[in-house]
């Protein structure tokens, strides 16, 4: 009988769940990529980045596409704070991976 608790990570358990990560992941994405032709505001907002976030848990250049687009929806974020006279507000740092 097993012992209860985290069970020994092989090489064919990673790589099944290396592939249901990129199924969902790539499965929400196309969902939100679906979303934008539908009327609703915003939907694609928050599908496409949660498909993002599902595919950078195991893809690097999902983790980096990510964080671009973060930093750059930050970056215009402030600017158009300056542009229509708000405080300005500092964008945060970006980590490097």
């Amino acid at each position: 009988m097993t012992p209860p608790g985290p069970h020994p990570r092989n090489a064919a358990t990673l790589g099944l769940r290396k592939v249901a990560i990129g199924v969902a992941g790539f499965s929400v994405l196309t969902l939100g990529v679906a979303l934008l032709a539908v009327p609703v505001p915003g939907t694609s907002v928050i599908v496409i980045p949660l498909g993002l976030t599902i595919l950078a848990r195991e893809f690097h250049w999902a983790k980096r596409l990510r964080v671009w687009s973060g930093a750059a929806l930050r970056r215009t974020w402030a600017n158009l704070r300056c542009l229509f006279g708000w405080p300005r507000v500092v964008p945060a740092a970006v980590p490097r991976p």
